[in-house]
């Protein structure tokens, strides 16, 4: 595989890998556990805001705005000691980028009067503002896939002009004023 999967035979084996005593990871999974029960039992309550909506018995998730309100493979935490457990390997990345150089509908990069900057597009996340302040999951694509082929097309038309004849266009003043 790509060894972004660990096996451990037992929560046991995994406690002493992480250099943590096998109690925390008892109650942790104890606390899991019983968030998922009471939510069987009323899916509705708890004391957390839920995400997308409602509320949640998820404390540790729900104290950040995004409490849990569906579970799966949930074990109590007395079994942790003997369950195999599969770890993803996880690394800190950059999922995606909210923010970026604002656009306008050909993709051109607008300066802070709001003006296009001629000769200069963006596209994917380098542009910001496509999705207002919350993007949806998945709905990146859109930014690479559609605004590219939009900022492509815009960047052809502004080389070849209308007439389909290469011209030598030289960099936009603008762009020094960015880079200050």
């Amino acid at each position: 595989g790509r060894g972004v999967m660990k096996y451990y035979e037992s929560g046991a084996a995994l406690a002493a890998d992480m250099g943590v005593p096998l109690s925390v990871l008892e109650e942790t999974h104890e606390a899991h556990y019983q968030a998922a029960k009471k939510t069987e039992k009323d899916p509705n309550g708890g004391s957390w805001p839920a995400y997308p909506s409602g509320k949640s018995w998820d404390e540790p998730s729900g104290k950040t705005g995004s409490g849990k309100k569906f579970y799966h493979n949930v074990i109590p935490g007395s079994q942790v000691k003997t369950e195999p457990f599969y770890v993803a390997i996880i690394t800190p990345v950059i999922h995606y980028c909210m923010g970026g150089l604002e656009i306008n509908t050909d993709s051109a990069v607008v300066n802070k009067n709001g003006q296009a900057i001629a000769g200069l597009y963006a596209a994917g996340e380098i542009a910001g503002g496509v999705h207002g302040n919350n993007r949806l999951g998945g709905n990146s694509l859109l930014d690479c896939v559609v605004f590219g082929r939009v900022a492509a097309k815009a960047a052809c038309k502004y080389m070849f002009g209308d007439k389909n004849q290469f011209r030598s266009c030289p960099p936009p003043r603008e762009i020094k004023d960015l880079v200050k």
